[in-house]
Protein backbone atom coordinates (compact mmCIF):
# COMPACT_ATOMS: atom_id res chain seq x y z
CA UNK A 1 0.00 0.00 0.00
CA UNK A 2 1.16 3.26 -0.78
CA UNK A 3 0.31 7.03 -0.38
CA UNK A 4 0.56 10.54 -2.20
CA UNK A 5 0.02 13.04 0.23
CA UNK A 6 1.37 16.80 1.20
CA UNK A 7 2.13 17.32 4.24
CA UNK A 8 4.95 19.63 6.57
CA UNK A 9 6.52 18.19 9.54
CA UNK A 10 8.94 21.00 10.89
CA UNK A 11 10.21 18.49 13.47
CA UNK A 12 8.98 15.60 15.34
CA UNK A 13 10.49 15.03 18.77
CA UNK A 14 9.57 13.13 22.04
CA UNK A 15 11.11 14.84 24.56
CA UNK A 16 10.14 17.88 26.84
CA UNK A 17 12.82 19.83 28.56
CA UNK A 18 11.79 22.42 31.70
CA UNK A 19 13.18 25.96 32.09
CA UNK A 20 12.19 28.33 34.63
CA UNK A 21 8.65 26.88 35.25
CA UNK A 22 8.20 26.35 30.77
CA UNK A 23 8.01 23.45 29.26
CA UNK A 24 10.14 23.50 25.68
CA UNK A 25 8.19 22.12 23.22
CA UNK A 26 8.81 20.54 19.97
CA UNK A 27 6.10 21.65 17.30
CA UNK A 28 4.78 21.41 13.73
CA UNK A 29 3.34 23.55 11.46
CA UNK A 30 0.47 21.95 10.38
CA UNK A 31 -0.72 21.99 6.62
CA UNK A 32 -4.56 21.23 5.08
CA UNK A 33 -4.11 18.38 2.98
CA UNK A 34 -6.32 16.37 0.86
CA UNK A 35 -4.52 12.97 -0.37
CA UNK A 36 -5.00 10.31 -2.69
CA UNK A 37 -4.92 6.90 -1.38
CA UNK A 38 -3.13 3.93 -3.98
CA UNK A 39 -3.67 0.25 -2.90
CA UNK A 40 -1.39 -2.52 -4.08
CA UNK A 41 -2.77 -5.60 -4.76
CA UNK A 42 -2.88 -8.67 -6.38
CA UNK A 43 -4.93 -9.28 -9.33
CA UNK A 44 -5.82 -12.51 -11.52
CA UNK A 45 -7.35 -12.15 -15.33
CA UNK A 46 -10.03 -13.98 -15.81
CA UNK A 47 -12.56 -14.14 -18.97
CA UNK A 48 -16.11 -12.67 -18.52
CA UNK A 49 -17.44 -15.80 -20.23
CA UNK A 50 -16.26 -19.11 -19.38
CA UNK A 51 -18.96 -21.85 -19.73
CA UNK A 52 -18.72 -25.40 -19.39
CA UNK A 53 -20.94 -26.57 -22.49
CA UNK A 54 -23.37 -29.93 -22.19
CA UNK A 55 -25.37 -31.25 -25.20
CA UNK A 56 -29.12 -30.54 -25.33
CA UNK A 57 -29.63 -34.33 -26.30
CA UNK A 58 -28.83 -37.30 -24.73
CA UNK A 59 -26.86 -39.95 -27.34
CA UNK A 60 -23.23 -41.39 -27.94
CA UNK A 61 -20.41 -38.96 -29.27
CA UNK A 62 -20.03 -39.85 -32.58
CA UNK A 63 -17.55 -37.06 -33.92
CA UNK A 64 -15.03 -35.01 -31.57
CA UNK A 65 -14.20 -32.15 -33.43
CA UNK A 66 -12.04 -30.31 -31.03
CA UNK A 67 -9.45 -30.88 -28.01
CA UNK A 68 -8.48 -29.19 -25.12
CA UNK A 69 -6.09 -25.51 -26.34
CA UNK A 70 -8.18 -25.03 -29.86
CA UNK A 71 -8.96 -21.81 -30.56
CA UNK A 72 -13.02 -21.49 -31.42
CA UNK A 73 -15.20 -18.85 -33.13
CA UNK A 74 -18.60 -18.54 -31.81
CA UNK A 75 -20.83 -20.97 -33.83
CA UNK A 76 -18.34 -23.39 -34.82
CA UNK A 77 -19.23 -26.98 -34.30
CA UNK A 78 -17.91 -28.64 -31.57
CA UNK A 79 -19.17 -32.32 -31.13
CA UNK A 80 -21.95 -34.31 -33.29
CA UNK A 81 -23.76 -37.17 -31.36
CA UNK A 82 -25.01 -40.09 -33.53
CA UNK A 83 -28.08 -39.03 -35.54
CA UNK A 84 -29.32 -41.78 -37.43
CA UNK A 85 -32.35 -42.39 -35.48
CA UNK A 86 -33.46 -38.45 -35.51
CA UNK A 87 -32.71 -37.89 -39.18
CA UNK A 88 -35.39 -41.19 -39.86
CA UNK A 89 -37.47 -38.94 -37.77
CA UNK A 90 -36.98 -36.03 -39.78
CA UNK A 91 -37.28 -38.37 -42.96
CA UNK A 92 -41.23 -39.68 -41.13
CA UNK A 93 -42.20 -36.00 -40.52
CA UNK A 94 -41.31 -34.39 -44.15
CA UNK A 95 -43.41 -37.40 -45.71
CA UNK A 96 -46.22 -36.45 -43.22
CA UNK A 97 -46.16 -33.37 -44.40
CA UNK A 98 -46.14 -33.99 -48.08
CA UNK A 99 -49.29 -36.70 -47.27
CA UNK A 100 -50.98 -33.71 -45.58
CA UNK A 101 -50.50 -30.89 -48.20
CA UNK A 102 -51.80 -33.20 -50.93
CA UNK A 103 -54.30 -33.78 -48.66
CA UNK A 104 -55.25 -30.32 -48.20
CA UNK A 105 -54.89 -29.55 -51.82
CA UNK A 106 -57.37 -32.30 -52.99
CA UNK A 107 -59.69 -30.91 -50.38
CA UNK A 108 -59.36 -27.32 -51.22
CA UNK A 109 -60.06 -28.48 -55.07
CA UNK A 110 -63.51 -30.30 -54.48
CA UNK A 111 -64.29 -27.74 -52.42
CA UNK A 112 -63.82 -25.15 -55.58
CA UNK A 113 -65.98 -27.59 -57.35
CA UNK A 114 -68.49 -27.64 -55.20
CA UNK A 115 -69.13 -23.80 -54.92
CA UNK A 116 -69.32 -23.54 -58.80
CA UNK A 117 -72.41 -26.39 -59.06
CA UNK A 118 -73.91 -24.91 -56.15
CA UNK A 119 -73.75 -21.32 -57.84
CA UNK A 120 -75.56 -23.58 -60.60
CA UNK A 121 -78.41 -24.73 -58.37
CA UNK A 122 -77.06 -27.91 -59.09
CA UNK A 123 -76.12 -29.17 -56.08
CA UNK A 124 -77.47 -28.43 -52.68
CA UNK A 125 -75.94 -25.57 -50.30
CA UNK A 126 -75.27 -28.12 -47.20
CA UNK A 127 -72.76 -30.03 -49.80
CA UNK A 128 -70.95 -26.47 -49.46
CA UNK A 129 -70.65 -26.68 -45.71
CA UNK A 130 -69.34 -30.37 -45.78
CA UNK A 131 -66.88 -29.57 -48.13
CA UNK A 132 -65.96 -26.33 -45.98
CA UNK A 133 -65.59 -28.78 -42.58
CA UNK A 134 -62.94 -31.12 -44.72
CA UNK A 135 -61.11 -28.41 -45.71
CA UNK A 136 -60.14 -26.54 -42.52
CA UNK A 137 -59.48 -30.43 -40.62
CA UNK A 138 -56.95 -30.70 -44.01
CA UNK A 139 -55.75 -27.36 -43.41
CA UNK A 140 -55.32 -28.07 -39.47
CA UNK A 141 -53.60 -31.60 -40.28
CA UNK A 142 -50.87 -29.71 -42.24
CA UNK A 143 -50.05 -27.83 -40.00
CA UNK A 144 -49.82 -30.43 -37.06
CA UNK A 145 -47.56 -31.92 -39.86
CA UNK A 146 -45.24 -28.66 -40.21
CA UNK A 147 -45.18 -28.14 -36.28
CA UNK A 148 -44.01 -32.23 -35.94
CA UNK A 149 -41.29 -31.75 -38.87
CA UNK A 150 -39.75 -28.38 -36.94
CA UNK A 151 -39.78 -30.29 -33.97
CA UNK A 152 -37.85 -33.50 -35.59
CA UNK A 153 -35.58 -30.91 -36.96
CA UNK A 154 -34.23 -29.57 -33.81
CA UNK A 155 -33.67 -32.59 -32.38
CA UNK A 156 -31.56 -33.32 -35.14
CA UNK A 157 -29.58 -30.06 -34.86
CA UNK A 158 -29.54 -30.72 -31.06
CA UNK A 159 -27.54 -33.82 -32.10
CA UNK A 160 -24.19 -31.30 -32.86
CA UNK A 161 -22.83 -28.91 -30.16
CA UNK A 162 -21.60 -25.44 -31.11
CA UNK A 163 -19.50 -22.90 -29.80
CA UNK A 164 -21.62 -20.28 -27.92
CA UNK A 165 -18.80 -17.67 -28.28
CA UNK A 166 -15.50 -17.47 -29.64
CA UNK A 167 -12.38 -19.07 -27.19
CA UNK A 168 -10.17 -21.71 -26.05
CA UNK A 169 -11.37 -25.18 -25.03
CA UNK A 170 -9.66 -25.31 -21.64
CA UNK A 171 -11.22 -29.19 -21.21
CA UNK A 172 -12.15 -31.73 -22.75
CA UNK A 173 -13.96 -34.25 -20.47
CA UNK A 174 -15.04 -36.82 -23.06
CA UNK A 175 -14.23 -38.98 -25.99
CA UNK A 176 -15.68 -41.05 -28.89
CA UNK A 177 -18.15 -43.13 -28.24
CA UNK A 178 -18.95 -42.10 -24.53
CA UNK A 179 -23.12 -41.83 -23.85
CA UNK A 180 -23.66 -37.99 -23.05
CA UNK A 181 -26.61 -36.63 -21.77
CA UNK A 182 -28.17 -32.44 -20.66
CA UNK A 183 -26.63 -32.56 -17.72
CA UNK A 184 -22.99 -33.76 -18.79
CA UNK A 185 -19.93 -31.21 -18.95
CA UNK A 186 -18.75 -32.33 -22.12
CA UNK A 187 -16.36 -29.22 -22.64
CA UNK A 188 -15.14 -25.68 -20.87
CA UNK A 189 -15.34 -22.92 -23.05
CA UNK A 190 -13.61 -19.82 -21.91
CA UNK A 191 -13.94 -16.88 -23.51
CA UNK A 192 -10.90 -14.63 -24.84
CA UNK A 193 -12.26 -11.09 -26.31
CA UNK A 194 -13.35 -10.08 -23.10
CA UNK A 195 -11.06 -10.04 -19.98
CA UNK A 196 -11.42 -8.64 -17.30
CA UNK A 197 -8.68 -8.82 -13.56
CA UNK A 198 -10.17 -10.10 -10.57
CA UNK A 199 -9.18 -8.18 -7.47
CA UNK A 200 -9.67 -8.46 -3.59
CA UNK A 201 -10.42 -5.31 -1.82
CA UNK A 202 -10.00 -5.43 1.83
CA UNK A 203 -13.79 -4.57 3.27
CA UNK A 204 -12.46 -1.18 5.14
CA UNK A 205 -12.38 0.70 1.52
CA UNK A 206 -15.61 -0.14 0.33
CA UNK A 207 -17.02 3.21 1.77
CA UNK A 208 -14.47 4.96 -0.61
CA UNK A 209 -15.29 2.90 -3.39
CA UNK A 210 -18.67 3.25 -3.61
CA UNK A 211 -19.51 6.68 -2.71
CA UNK A 212 -16.81 7.08 -5.71
CA UNK A 213 -19.10 4.97 -7.94
CA UNK A 214 -22.41 6.56 -6.33
CA UNK A 215 -21.11 9.92 -7.73
CA UNK A 216 -20.21 8.59 -11.37
CA UNK A 217 -16.65 9.13 -10.60
CA UNK A 218 -13.96 6.77 -12.54
CA UNK A 219 -11.51 4.25 -10.42
CA UNK A 220 -8.37 4.95 -11.68
CA UNK A 221 -6.46 1.22 -11.85
CA UNK A 222 -3.02 0.77 -13.22
CA UNK A 223 -2.27 -3.17 -14.02
CA UNK A 224 1.17 -4.44 -13.66
CA UNK A 225 1.65 -7.54 -15.13
CA UNK A 226 3.96 -10.09 -13.66
CA UNK A 227 6.25 -10.47 -16.77
CA UNK A 228 8.91 -7.52 -17.19
CA UNK A 229 8.12 -7.80 -20.89
CA UNK A 230 4.30 -6.65 -20.86
CA UNK A 231 4.15 -2.84 -19.99
CA UNK A 232 1.62 -1.61 -17.39
CA UNK A 233 -2.14 -1.40 -18.72
CA UNK A 234 -4.07 1.75 -17.43
CA UNK A 235 -7.56 0.72 -16.55
CA UNK A 236 -10.87 1.75 -14.19
CA UNK A 237 -12.70 -0.09 -12.02
CA UNK A 238 -15.59 -1.60 -13.75
CA UNK A 239 -17.56 -3.39 -11.49
CA UNK A 240 -17.65 -3.86 -7.68
CA UNK A 241 -19.57 -7.03 -5.87
CA UNK A 242 -21.21 -5.24 -2.67
CA UNK A 243 -20.97 -8.70 -0.97
CA UNK A 244 -18.04 -9.52 0.98
CA UNK A 245 -15.98 -12.85 1.40
CA UNK A 246 -17.29 -13.99 5.49
CA UNK A 247 -13.19 -15.67 5.54
CA UNK A 248 -10.79 -13.20 4.36
CA UNK A 249 -13.45 -9.78 4.74
CA UNK A 250 -12.35 -8.76 1.60
CA UNK A 251 -15.15 -7.59 -2.00
CA UNK A 252 -14.51 -8.62 -5.32
CA UNK A 253 -13.63 -5.89 -7.51
CA UNK A 254 -13.57 -6.49 -11.31
CA UNK A 255 -10.95 -4.51 -13.80
CA UNK A 256 -11.77 -4.30 -17.43
CA UNK A 257 -8.77 -5.22 -20.12
CA UNK A 258 -8.07 -5.54 -23.56
CA UNK A 259 -7.88 -8.71 -25.10
CA UNK A 260 -4.66 -7.80 -27.18
CA UNK A 261 -2.98 -6.46 -23.63
CA UNK A 262 -0.91 -9.77 -23.86
CA UNK A 263 -2.27 -11.20 -20.31
CA UNK A 264 -4.07 -14.93 -20.60
CA UNK A 265 -6.92 -15.86 -18.18
CA UNK A 266 -5.23 -17.56 -15.22
CA UNK A 267 -2.12 -15.33 -15.07
CA UNK A 268 -1.08 -12.74 -12.03
CA UNK A 269 -0.60 -9.31 -11.79
CA UNK A 270 0.21 -6.42 -9.26
CA UNK A 271 -3.15 -3.60 -9.18
CA UNK A 272 -2.33 -0.28 -7.85
CA UNK A 273 -5.86 0.88 -6.87
CA UNK A 274 -6.16 4.84 -6.95
CA UNK A 275 -8.95 6.25 -3.98
CA UNK A 276 -10.08 9.76 -5.52
CA UNK A 277 -9.46 12.41 -3.15
CA UNK A 278 -11.90 12.88 0.26
CA UNK A 279 -13.78 15.95 0.10
CA UNK A 280 -13.10 16.91 3.59
CA UNK A 281 -9.42 18.58 4.42
CA UNK A 282 -7.61 17.03 6.85
CA UNK A 283 -4.17 17.38 8.49
CA UNK A 284 -1.20 15.03 8.54
CA UNK A 285 0.17 14.98 11.83
CA UNK A 286 2.94 12.63 13.59
CA UNK A 287 1.35 9.94 15.87
CA UNK A 288 3.61 11.90 18.98
CA UNK A 289 1.16 14.75 18.97
CA UNK A 290 -1.90 12.62 19.93
CA UNK A 291 -3.22 12.70 23.50
CA UNK A 292 -5.29 9.48 24.24
CA UNK A 293 -8.12 9.74 26.71
CA UNK A 294 -9.57 7.12 29.16
CA UNK A 295 -12.90 7.55 27.31
CA UNK A 296 -12.04 6.38 23.63
CA UNK A 297 -11.65 10.49 22.88
CA UNK A 298 -8.32 11.50 21.11
CA UNK A 299 -6.96 15.59 20.98
CA UNK A 300 -3.95 17.34 20.76
CA UNK A 301 -2.12 20.41 22.17
CA UNK A 302 -1.63 23.70 20.68
CA UNK A 303 0.60 26.71 21.59
CA UNK A 304 -1.76 30.02 22.03
CA UNK A 305 0.43 33.00 23.54
CA UNK A 306 2.99 31.21 25.19
CA UNK A 307 0.29 28.66 26.65
CA UNK A 308 -0.92 24.94 25.76
CA UNK A 309 -4.17 24.37 24.79
CA UNK A 310 -6.11 21.19 24.43
CA UNK A 311 -8.48 20.76 21.32
CA UNK A 312 -10.04 17.87 20.86
CA UNK A 313 -9.86 16.31 17.16
CA UNK A 314 -10.90 13.18 15.23
CA UNK A 315 -8.50 10.86 13.42
CA UNK A 316 -9.73 9.92 10.03
CA UNK A 317 -6.42 7.63 8.71
CA UNK A 318 -3.39 6.12 9.90
CA UNK A 319 -0.16 5.84 7.84
CA UNK A 320 3.07 4.38 9.60
CA UNK A 321 4.02 7.11 11.89
CA UNK A 322 1.60 9.87 10.67
CA UNK A 323 -2.45 10.12 11.41
CA UNK A 324 -4.89 12.71 9.37
CA UNK A 325 -6.64 14.40 11.94
CA UNK A 326 -9.77 16.61 11.17
CA UNK A 327 -10.94 19.30 13.81
CA UNK A 328 -7.80 22.00 14.13
CA UNK A 329 -6.99 25.13 11.95
CA UNK A 330 -3.75 25.50 10.82
CA UNK A 331 -3.25 28.92 12.59
CA UNK A 332 -1.64 27.53 15.94
CA UNK A 333 1.85 25.13 15.90
CA UNK A 334 0.70 21.24 17.04
CA UNK A 335 2.80 20.20 20.30
CA UNK A 336 4.53 17.00 19.22
CA UNK A 337 6.52 16.29 22.34
CA UNK A 338 5.77 15.76 25.71
CA UNK A 339 2.53 15.59 25.37
CA UNK A 340 1.46 12.38 27.72
CA UNK A 341 2.52 15.11 30.84
CA UNK A 342 1.51 18.28 29.49
CA UNK A 343 -1.92 20.10 30.92
CA UNK A 344 -4.51 22.63 29.83
CA UNK A 345 -2.69 25.82 30.61
CA UNK A 346 0.89 24.93 31.10
CA UNK A 347 3.24 27.31 29.73
CA UNK A 348 4.72 26.34 27.45
CA UNK A 349 8.39 27.39 25.20
CA UNK A 350 8.43 26.63 21.86
CA UNK A 351 12.04 24.97 20.78
CA UNK A 352 13.82 27.67 18.43
CA UNK A 353 16.75 25.40 17.88
CA UNK A 354 14.44 22.73 15.63
CA UNK A 355 11.33 24.89 14.81
CA UNK A 356 10.89 27.57 12.33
Amino acid sequence: MSRIFTFILLLVGNTVVYAENNAVVDVVYPQFSQSNKVLSLSGTVEAKQNSRLAPLQSGVVASLLVDAGDVVNKGQKLIVLDDKLARINVDQARAAVQATQATMKEAQRLLDEVVELSDKNVIEKTLVGERQSVLAIAKARFAGAKAELAHRQEELARHSLFAPFSGVISNRNIDLGEWVTQQTTVLTLVGDQQLRVNVSVPQEYYGAISAAKSKSKDIDVLVIPDFSHIKPIKAKVSRVVAVADNTSRALTAWVDIEANAGLVVGMSTKVQLTLPSSSTDVVWLPKSAIKYHPDGGRSIFIVDNGVAKNVVISVVELQGDNVAVTGISTEFPVIVSGVPVLTVGSKVTINQGKNS
